[in-house]
């Protein structure tokens, strides 16, 4: 590059961003803007290429850019003089966020250019005040961007025009509308066997066994029965597509879905083992149910309880496991504390091992490798020079070398050491249904519960 004598270098950083691939398309592409910077820094004798920052597929609007915090890293450790890209709008799309770069740039005496538009000047008070005012217009232009495309989806609504490809089942697009399939026949008599029988479970696995459709039964009752689209409506419009079920349909459908919900809320029970208990037969989780127990006493009068215990959810929705019938809770934990009296000093090392604060490192060390890959591109599309390259890939790779995917550091175990080592039972049978299932997910991961050939249960635990 050439040099005047006696004249001071300006170290300049180029930087480039695009937020989609929409602004490639017009003329605006990473690479035009890195070319283009780095023809203006080679037109100008006392100009020397101090880095290169590029943030890919990222809004104007968002502070948190990868190459940008690098940059600003550069600025405060004063190795930048100049910051120059093509448009302000690649520098910034909130004013908010420019006042307050602005304010360490200005800190550390670094000035920069919109190369595209020459009449930015931030070295005075007024061409400062008048950068202000185009970010305040850039930032307006940004915001009205989401509220155009709000419209667009509004008026799209108002037609009966679909703004997604997913469509309720039952439903086809066709010529952007809402149509109905050939499965909608099935739909329609699902809802209303749900409607004569009020059973989720049961209304599954019909339409499981008369039309082959599996669904699960939380996507059957957000995605159906909750589902207004099957009433014709959607948003403002009355009719957004064509009725699959009547208006009385759906509030008798609304009605049973509100008292069972509120039933529910009503009779919540804190299970010890929820998410804790895996089926050994087909491998899905065991849920929570109650199971009625009728005990007659020598006056001949008879008393029925409820009790807490588990089931395999594969079997409750589709009887296909064969690790059917439910477990009682005190069944369950009464093995729990059998195993624990003979294992003390198992469960004691295993949870000192998983009490310990640990940092994962893998997520960084991945954005490592990508800006490792990138600085390959940038040197291969000659945004950089070949000692550059080498500096900046041995610095990444110094880094990675470094940094372990895992770091550890030890937490107090005093409180559930003294538990684990004193007469845990005794101390156990104080707490209430809360404090027992966190101690149970401190000290064991998974509980596997199977049936043997003499129908007997089965118990794998994994701490």
């Amino acid at each position: 590059m050439p040099k005047k004598e006696n004249s001071k270098l300006i170290r300049v950083a180029a930087y480039s961003r695009v937020s989609s691939d929409e602004q490639a398309k017009h003329g605006d592409s990473m690479r035009d803007q890195g070319e283009r910077t780095l023809e203006y820094i080679n037109s100008h004798s006392n100009m020397i290429l101090a880095g290169v920052f590029t943030d890919d597929g990222i809004s104007g609007q968002k502070l948190d850019r990868d190459d940008f915090q690098r940059l600003m890293d550069a600025v405060k450790a004063d190795e930048i003089d100049l910051i120059i890209f093509t448009k302000l709008e690649r520098w910034f799309r909130s004013l908010r966020h420019y006042l307050n770069t602005q304010a360490i740039l200005e800190e550390h005496n670094v000035c920069w250019t919109a190369i595209d538009q020459p009449y930015f000047d931030t070295s005075t008070p007024h061409g400062r005040a008048f950068v202000a005012q185009s970010m305040m217009w850039a930032e307006l232009e940004a915001q009205n961007d989401g509220i155009r495309i709000t419209d667009v989806f509004k008026n799209k609504v108002k037609y009966g025009e679909v703004i997604t490809g997913k469509v309720p089942r039952g439903y086809r697009i066709e010529n952007k509308h809402l149509v109905f399939s050939e499965e909608a026949p099935a739909i329609y008599d699902s809802i209303l066997y749900f409607l004569k029988t009020q059973s989720l479970s049961g209304t599954i696995k019909y339409m499981r066994s008369q039309y082959g459709i599996t669904m699960t039964l939380a996507n059957f009752k957000e995605s159906i029965l909750r589902n207004p689209k099957y009433t014709g409506r959607y948003r403002d419009n009355e009719s957004y597509c064509p009725r699959l079920i009547s208006d009385d349909i759906w509030d008798e459908i609304q009605k049973i879905l509100n008292a069972n919900r509120n039933i529910k809320r009503n009779q919540r029970y804190p299970y010890i083992f929820s998410g804790l208990l895996v089926c050994g037969e087909c491998g899905c989780k065991m849920s929570g149910c109650k199971i009625n127990v009728c005990i007659k006493r020598n006056s001949g009068k008879e008393y029925r309880y409820k009790y807490p215990a588990y089931e395999c959810k594969q079997y409750r929705t589709c009887r296909e496991c064969p690790n059917g019938g439910e477990i009682r809770e005190k069944a369950i934990e009464a093995y729990l504390l059998e195993y624990m009296g003979a294992q003390m000093e198992t469960f004691t090392a295993a949870y000192t091992n998983r009490s310990k604060n640990t940092l994962d490192n893998r997520g960084r060390k991945a954005a490592i490798r990508k800006k490792m890959d990138r600085l390959k591109d940038l040197y291969i599309d000659g945004l950089i020079s070949l000692e550059e390259y080498k500096y900046d890939r041995e610095t990444y790779s110094a880094e990675l070398e470094g940094l372990p995917d895992f770091v550890e550091s030890p937490v107090d175990f005093t409180k559930i050491s003294s538990l684990l080592n004193s007469c845990f039972e005794t101390i156990y049978a104080s707490f209430d249904n809360e404090e027992k299932r966190r101690f149970w997910r401190s000290v064991v991961k998974e509980v596997s519960i199977s049936k043997s050939n003499n129908r007997q249960r089965e118990y794998k635990i994994f701490l």
